[in-house]
């Protein structure tokens, strides 16, 4: 079992634990749903999980902000959005998660419709709209990005001057993601001035 299998199950194992003691939502339900989605798409070892939870999370709140109006947006405003909030989060997540693994369309679709059904959602709710303009939003915005790039660039296995990388032991591993260091961030580098 590799790092990233360890992380997501152990993941998957406290939200779970944690869902069962609190009432569920869309937002947890849809967390768990994309843990098992990224789970099953065999990312590259080493690959962090946290770029697609991240991505996913940011179309959900986008879409509940558009909705209950109590929080700024990340990135996607949608004006006169109105509808359920579940169903624009079942919605947003779903759109990114499809983006990010199109080989689980269909089982990611089936989820998504038993989960309208399980909820007395309506394929029509003003809200399955929100979420797809949500999504739609942060998959735009995140369009290479830099993350997971194909062909991989070469091993990284560091150096020894002051300041370089260098690998630890036991294994004395090369850099599981070097590639992590040029994925564009989440939120803008703002320079603060520090008052004297």
């Amino acid at each position: 079992m590799n790092s990233l299998q360890k992380l997501t199950g152990l993941s998957a194992a406290l939200y779970l634990g944690f869902a069962l003691n609190a009432h569920a939502d869309a937002v947890s339900d849809w967390n768990v749903i994309a843990i098992q989605a990224i789970s099953a798409a065999g990312r590259p070892p080493g690959a962090s999980p946290f770029l697609d939870i991240a991505t996913v999370h940011l179309a959900v709140h986008d879409a509940v902000a558009a909705i209950d109006g109590q929080f700024r947006p990340y990135h996607v405003t949608i004006a006169g959005a109105s509808g359920s909030p579940a169903a624009a989060a079942a919605k947003a997540a779903h759109d990114v998660l499809v983006n990010r693994f199109p080989a689980q369309s269909a089982s990611l679709t089936t989820i998504y419709n038993n989960y309208l059904a399980t909820n007395g959602l309506s394929q029509n709710d003003p809200g399955v709209v929100v979420g797809q303009k949500a999504a739609a939003g942060i998959v735009a915005v995140r369009a290479n990005d830099g993350s997971f790039p194909s062909p991989e660039p070469p091993p990284f296995t560091g150096g020894t001057a002051t300041g370089e990388w260098r690998p630890t032991p036991p294994a004395f591993a090369r850099m599981a993601t070097p590639w992590l260091a040029k994925v564009r961030p989440f939120c803008p580098y703002e320079p603060r001035t520090v008052p004297r």
